[in-house]
């Protein structure tokens, strides 16, 4: 498809609503559910897909103050929510969905009244082709909580293997986890690790894009050349309640942080494509749960001198 379809929902809400634990699960159902009155055989596809999500959801965003949605929302109050597709079945099942003349809009009960619908499309080719290189120095805010998984997939980059193994990996001529890696695999980090969010990223632009393919050569750059450099207001992880009934718990971060790229190891090619990785990550999130609203991010550069970096 080679696109990013985007719908903004901006709603009215007749009552107050307690959200369990956090706001994105409902976006999640909500989606479910509208795709599901048009094709439900597609959304058993999507729940049984293996491999990143073809779309993504923000949580519910407060209209007065665009201030993100956790658990409660007060009445009377105004809220929006975007769902990106990049997938040409889910997007026009939730096309149709969204403009039927029998869509209700409802959440514990509570109903919700549809004001406007906002449409934007991007292509992967106008992102590749637009973004600047990345800057020596930049910052990333993680707006809500998020959570990269550590795959058993994922082999070290210490590993005198690590790259064939991934150019394997992209070629799809192995499935199978690496043996070393695999006792340590499989786990979440609530941590902005350059390593974890760069594979992230290039495993959803590698899916779904159809320009700039060899993206994991920049990812291998990025590992080795991207550092953390700190935290302007610290960052806050938080716990949210996934699952009341099974008690499944999950926590993420939150916070700007602040990168930079080492001394002598820029390369403008690479850092083209990184930065392209991260405009994309403002549309389609990042991390696990991408599809409840976790990993939300905001890309800023230039960070033009040291002394941003406080």
């Amino acid at each position: 498809m080679g696109i990013i379809s985007s719908f903004t929902l901006n709603l009215a809400v007749d009552g107050p609503i307690t959200f369990q634990g956090f706001s994105g699960f409902s976006a999640f159902n909500l989606f479910y559910e509208l795709v599901r009155s048009i094709d439900p055989g597609l959304v058993e596809g999507l729940r049984s897909f293996r491999g990143p999500a073809p779309w993504a959801a923000t949580p519910f965003i407060s209209g007065e103050s665009s201030r993100v949605i956790y658990r409660k929302l007060n009445v009377p109050s105004t809220v929006s929510v975007t769902f990106t597709m990049m997938d040409e079945a889910v997007l026009d099942a939730f096309r149709k969905a969204i403009l039927s003349s029998r869509l209700k809009l409802e959440l514990a009960g509570v109903k919700f009244k549809l004001l406007s619908i906002t449409f934007s499309v991007l292509r992967f080719s106008e992102i590749a082709s637009s973004v600047d290189p990345l800057p020596t120095k930049f910052a990333v805010g993680f707006i809500t909580p998020t959570a990269f998984r550590r795959s058993v997939h994922d082999c070290c980059p210490t590993c005198p293997h690590y790259e064939a193994y991934l150019r394997n990996q992209e070629k799809k001529l192995t499935d199978k986890p690496c043996e070393h890696v695999m006792p340590h695999g499989n786990t979440l980090v609530p941590l902005p690790l350059p390593s974890l969010m760069f594979r992230n990223l290039a495993r959803i632009w590698s899916s779904f894009s159809d320009t700039m393919k060899d993206v994991w050569s920049a990812v291998k750059w990025a590992e080795e050349a991207i550092i953390v450099t700190g935290f302007p207001r610290g960052i806050r992880t938080r716990r949210l309640c996934e699952d009341a009934a099974t008690n499944r718990w999950i926590t993420g971060f939150t916070g700007k942080v602040n990168f930079a790229v080492k001394e002598n190891a820029y390369d403008e090619r690479h850092a083209k494509t990184v930065a392209a990785l991260l405009r994309m990550a403002e549309r389609t999130n990042t991390g696990v749960r991408r599809t409840a609203g976790l990993g939300m991010i905001k890309y800023f550069e230039p960070l033009a001198s040291a002394e941003h970096i406080k």
